[in-house]
């Protein structure tokens, strides 16, 4: 190696530090010194040291961008790809952790957004799932569903039927039991600093600005505008009102979704073959490009269902981002305010074509274009020295299980019906345990279908059980091991396993796998809301009712990991960091460049590379 790059590599991370000192001595000057090792995840649900209380700066902007279901190698493997003014700005402009990771087991967009706006893990801020039973209420309940009905804003016209996620009474934070970054800038500002958590899926707009932002919207696919409901406030903002009066949702009618390059080899080289097996059409939009927005041709709930499952919902919701911060003149005010805003159609068109197909490269390539608006947005509107972004994933995905792209990492890759697992699994307690002259135990809460929709997690019918006088702990062990002994799974861990930390036999994946499965499900449970036991899958395996596409939700890297990058008002450009890090961490960033303590829960300190303050 010549010696000037000798020179460089040694120079490189003492300047580094210089540029990141810098940004917490004009950031917080009263910040606590962090850890000089954090620990790769969180080991336990204890909150963090408080600092001693900061005073938020005024007239700044913070804003946490998550594009959900955007794995942690994306950012690498197609940086090639992309433009010099989005992603690669903020790495060039600040701090990229290449390997952050979700430290907890359910991996889903309702966790994750939780965890990140936390800093604590699902068995803290309780947001456990998606969907969870419960036993109170004997019912499947929804992660952001409200304690009692409130009203659509506007209200939705006519009989338009229920949405296609969340539930017709509403969506809210009420579930959630951790403070967040949002709770606690309202606090330690009196109301002063503003809160606008926006984006097309329900769960994340409610969850990621805590329980009193000043707005919450989601998209609703059923008209096509942007909602919110009366928990929030009574009315939309004048600039909601006005961004949907504009029906900017009906832009693409009649317009099919193209390559946003027209390089067929460029796709092929960095994704793969576009008609690849074992991809689904996603809304009637088929499977290779071109992609129409619907098999209609007018506005309407298919084509909105469309547009959402492409790139144009994350368009779509730029442009009430940008609504958001001209009209409330964000990061004009008397104190710090937070901008959240979730990307889902990155999510919604995963789930369809899976992470190595062209639609996930091309939403992602848009993605990049995307951020690279936005940061031009604020720019000229905010001041470039004015404002810091935290960008990172809720959660990553599988590879889809035809595809057998990766024959070594998972070797036993498949796809396996759901409701054939539960099935086998009620088939095998009754051999176990026979059957009563009065008929077959229900030996699963709640009702099937609601049962398939909390999974990973398993409920027993307690009751059924205990009125056949077995003993319901027992029961979960014997099922749990079927479970674990199935070929197409790592393991399954019982409630008391979980809570003692004792290990089930390894099964068909290793003592490690093990190991690290249960020290993540340790940290996805909240008993008062998980099920008798937690099933884990084999890496690569879907255990989904779906006959194409893929997901995610599991404790394996490829779920766990997600981009973390944090640039802009003098954060240091200290590039590419290489240490593994806790996604939890994103809470306490925010917090600190927000200017205010971290919350209660956190679980995490801000990272050395961020800076340290003797």
């Amino acid at each position: 190696m010549p010696r000037p790059f000798r020179v460089a590599l040694v120079l490189l991370p003492l300047m580094a530090g210089l540029a990141a000192g810098a940004w917490f001595l004009l950031e917080s000057p009263d910040a606590p010194t962090p850890a000089d090792t954090p620990p790769p995840v969180a080991t336990g649900p204890g909150p963090a040291p408080t600092p001693p209380p900061s005073q938020p700066p005024a007239g700044k902007l913070v804003v946490l961008l998550i594009f959900d279901q955007m794995r942690g190698d994306y950012l690498a493997r197609w940086a090639s790809a992309f433009g010099p003014d989005g992603f690669e700005r903020l790495k060039r402009e600040g701090v990229w952790f290449a390997d952050c990771h979700l430290p907890y087991a359910c991996t889903s967009t309702g966790p994750g957004h939780a965890s990140l706006v936390a800093g604590a893990p699902p068995s803290v801020h309780g947001i456990v799932e998606n969907d969870w039973y419960d036993r109170k209420d004997a019912a499947r309940v929804y992660s952001v569903q409200p304690t009692r009905p409130y009203d659509r804003v506007p209200p939705l016209p006519g009989a338009a039927g229920p949405p296609v996620r969340g539930v017709v009474t509403g969506f809210t934070p009420e579930r959630l039991l951790a403070e967040t970054v949002g709770d606690k800038l309202k606090a330690a500002t009196g109301g002063k600093g503003r809160v606008v958590s926006l984006s097309v899926k329900d769960r994340a707009a409610a969850l990621m600005g805590g329980k009193k932002p000043d707005a919450a919207y989601c998209f609703d696919y059923r008209d096509g505008l942007f909602t919110t409901n009366s928990y929030f406030r009574d009315r939309p903002h004048p600039w909601a009102e006005a961004f949907n009066a504009g029906k900017p949702a009906d832009a693409w009618v009649n317009k099919p979704w193209l390559p946003f390059k027209a390089d067929a080899g460029l796709y092929d080289k960095l994704a793969g073959p576009d008609d690849a097996p074992g991809e689904a059409p996603g809304v009637a939009q088929g499977l290779t490009f071109p992609h129409p927005m619907s098999d209609l041709t007018k506005p309407g709930p298919a084509y909105y269902g469309a547009v959402e499952t492409s790139p144009f919902g994350n368009e779509l919701l730029l442009g009430l981002a940008r609504r958001a911060v001209a009209d409330e003149k964000l990061g004009h005010g008397p104190a710090a305010d937070l901008l959240c805003v979730s990307f889902s159609s990155s999510d919604l068109v995963g789930h369809a074509w899976g992470p190595d197909s062209w639609e996930v490269l091309d939403v992602t390539l848009r993605a990049d274009r995307l951020t690279a608006d936005l940061l031009k947005f604020l720019d000229e509107t905010v001041g470039k020295d004015r404002y810091t972004v935290v960008l990172v994933g809720d959660h990553g995905v599988c590879p889809i299980p035809e595809q057998k792209r990766y024959p070594e990492q998972y070797p036993g890759a498949a796809r396996v019906p759901d409701v054939a697992f539960l099935g086998g699994l009620m088939e095998a307690l009754d051999e176990v345990y026979g059957v009563p002259p009065a008929g077959p135990t229900r030996w699963i809460e709640p009702a099937p279908a609601d049962a398939l929709r909390v999974l990973p997690w398993v409920y027993l019918n307690r009751a059924a059980i205990t009125a056949r006088g077995l003993d319901p702990a027992a029961v979960a062990l014997v099922a749990a091991q079927w479970c674990g002994n199935r070929p197409y799974m790592l393991t399954a861990f019982t409630r008391k396993q979980i809570e003692t930390g004792e290990l089930p036999p390894h099964g068909f994946g290793s003592r490690n796998q093990v190991r690290d499965a249960a020290a993540r499900a340790k940290l996805s449970y909240h008993p008062d809301r998980c099920g008798d036991f937690l099933v884990v899958p084999k890496p690569g395996v879907q255990l989904t009712g779906y006959a194409g596409g893929t997901g995610h939700g599991s404790p394996h890297p490829y779920d766990t990991h997600v981009p973390l990058v944090v640039s802009g008002a003098g954060v240091p450009a200290a590039g590419k960091i290489d240490r593994r890090v806790s996604a939890l961490t994103a809470a306490p960033v925010l917090a600190r460049a927000l200017g205010i303590d971290p919350p209660a829960g956190a679980a995490e300190k801000v990272p050395d590379e961020l800076g340290k303050v003797k």
